[in-house]
């Protein structure tokens, strides 16, 4: 596990805490590995860059964005890590197969600029493929979500960028979303001792501490009650996309609108 400090917000590999939504996040890498063999790859807020070096397995190259430095072990590997806003990256030109920008688009108060930015990264006949939480199943505790969707709201806003858009979802077996409702109640529990939303009229430093710590107390609480042993990234499949059961979004956006 890295010694970086714990945020809240970015996963480090090998925290048993968080073992589920790790798996959760490798579910889409997976996906996207499978569909990056022999082609040119853009990892788009790579976060630790551990999905970035799966991807290099496959992929004929890699490169992977980040406004923070990825973890020591990922940066070892074949793929070629840059230090920049993912909203404006310092690149040009048709130069990739794929854009991969996963749990990304939920932070901009602005996407437009991003998504504009990512069609003009595409190759003809490129494909990018984009994730984010499902509004509806989110516990919206977040304080670096920036803005959450629907399933219209996002098919509408990526048909703005790009010709083709195909919406998928991430499930999960029932074993993870049992897991999943346990630890959305604690998270309601919690929520329920601040009535008046006073959480909300914090400076953000605080918010962002106190998000930290409920999300390690949460985890800790279903740890200790068994969490959900033998967790992987299987636990979820990825299909058609379901208001109802799909914890997160993933898009397949092809042909770039000028």
């Amino acid at each position: 596990m890295s010694g970086s400090r714990f945020t809240g917000e970015r996963l480090q590999p090998g925290d048993e805490l968080f073992a589920v939504d790790l798996a959760r996040h490798r579910a889409a890498y997976e996906f996207a590995a499978e569909r990056v063999a022999g082609l040119r790859v853009l990892d788009l807020g790579c976060g630790s860059g551990s999905g970035a070096q799966l991807l290099a397995e496959r992929a004929a190259s890699v490169v992977a964005i980040d406004r923070v430095i990825p973890d020591a072990p990922d940066r070892a590997s074949t793929v070629a890590f840059c230090r920049a806003d993912v909203a404006g990256p310092p690149l040009r030109g048709r130069r990739f197969d794929v854009v991969v920008s996963f749990q990304v688009i939920e932070h901009l108060a602005d996407p437009s600029p991003y998504l504009r930015g990512i069609g003009s990264l595409l190759t003809g006949g490129g494909s990018a493929l984009l994730s984010t939480p499902n509004r509806a199943l989110s516990d919206g505790v977040n304080p670096f979500h920036v803005h959450e969707y629907g399933s219209q709201e996002l098919r509408e806003l990526l048909a703005l960028h790009f010709a083709e858009v195909d919406l998928l979802g991430v499930g999960t077996s029932e074993g993870v979303r049992a897991h999943l409702e346990a630890r959305s109640r604690r998270i309601r529990a919690i929520l329920r001792l601040d009535p008046l939303r006073l959480r909300e009229r914090l400076p953000r430093r605080w918010l962002h501490r106190g998000f930290a710590w409920g999300a390690r107390w949460v985890r800790r609480r279903a740890h200790r009650s068994g969490g959900a042993p033998g967790v992987s990234w299987r636990d979820f499949p990825i299909g058609p996309a379901d208001d109802a059961t799909s914890l997160d979004w993933l898009a397949i956006c092809r042909s770039p609108r000028p």
